[in-house]
């Protein structure tokens, strides 16, 4: 058997690598031929980072650790601070205080109070998991930016014939959608994923959690 590519997608650029041809026998026998997971060892024992595949019903999602971490909602404080927002600019402050707590600056009503050391509430908290922690902080997403700062593939090597892994990185999977995330479609390429990390040196581990 020849070498099997290993298939990065990247918006509309893509580019492959070559598995080592027992390797790429083992995971064929193994995920293609018995539709069975294929743990390849790690280096370490203990790896420093864990990536978690959850089946979705249609591909495996990439998850950076926990896929069950709650979203961890900032203060107030915080919140205006990584929004750059001057809050002692009188304009400034009024736009905020329109925005997420519902005043009025026409109205006369006293300026709501905000207690800088309490977590966000209202369309504050929901404007945080729809921007910042969908594009930014959500396991998906930390998934999707660790993955797409390695050379996982060459794009300027093609090779003919059908790829054994293939991997989907996702900005936003329908209209409206910041979901932010990383998708193989099968266990052949997790256990493409998970050669190709090795090879690069990553102290990473995937975990796959069965399909139901």
């Amino acid at each position: 058997m020849k070498r099997r590519e290993f298939l990065s997608l990247l918006g509309l650029s893509f580019g492959s690598v070559l598995i080592p041809a027992p390797v790429a026998r083992l995971i064929r026998d193994t995920c293609v031929l018995n539709q069975q997971s294929l743990i390849i060892p790690t280096r370490s024992k203990n790896p420093a980072t864990l990536l978690t595949a959850v089946w979705n019903g249609v591909a495996f999602t990439i998850h950076y650790g926990d896929p069950d971490e709650e979203p961890p909602f900032p203060s107030w404080g915080e919140f205006i601070e990584r929004h750059c927002v001057d809050f002692d600019h009188p304009k400034h402050r009024a736009d905020f205080l329109e925005s997420f707590l519902g005043w009025d600056r026409r109205s006369g009503e006293a300026e709501p109070s905000i207690s800088f050391g309490s977590d966000i509430t209202g369309s504050a908290k929901q404007y945080y998991l729809d921007w910042d922690y969908e594009l930014k902080e959500s396991p998906t997403a930390l998934a999707y930016n660790y993955l797409e700062e390695l050379p996982l593939c060459d794009p300027d090597k093609q090779f003919s014939g059908e790829p054994l892994g293939e991997l989907s990185f996702i900005e936003g999977d329908r209209p409206g959608s910041n979901l932010t995330c990383v998708d193989a479609p099968d266990y052949a390429t997790l256990a493409c994923l998970q050669h190709r990390l090795i090879e690069l040196g990553e102290d990473v581990k995937i975990e796959i959690l069965a399909c139901s």
